[in-house]
């Protein structure tokens, strides 16, 4: 008879959630448009333990659309194309940053 052999699974700490995506295409104001879903976002927030990045940058928190950060502000927000939108406020990031679709993103809560 063959011996058993007595598995364990290993001891791991919960480190939190990442979705990652990408960016869509460039919004008619120069948002960036990603396919983070919305709803994949509904336990983030706009506190400073959620993380947006972005190319070599970043920002904290997700906002809802009606956010009402004054202009000149790295915003992450539930856009109403359905999908996590980053934009600076008054600005198109676009032209600013030089961010084109494709570039990776993600967010960390």
């Amino acid at each position: 008879m063959a011996k058993q052999k007595t598995l364990t699974r290993p001891k791991t700490n919960l480190l939190g959630i990442c979705v990652t995506g990408t960016v869509e295409s460039i919004g008619a104001t120069g948002q960036l448009v990603t396919d983070i879903r919305n709803d994949a976002l509904t336990d983030a927030g706009p506190g400073e333990s959620v993380t947006v990045k972005f190319a070599e940058h970043e920002t904290v928190g997700v906002y809802p659309q009606d956010h009402g950060q004054p202009t000149a502000t790295l915003v992450a927000s539930l856009g109403t194309s359905g999908c996590l939108e980053i934009e600076i406020v008054g600005i198109s990031i676009s032209e600013m940053l030089g961010i084109k679709a494709g570039v990776p993103v993600s967010v960390s809560f």
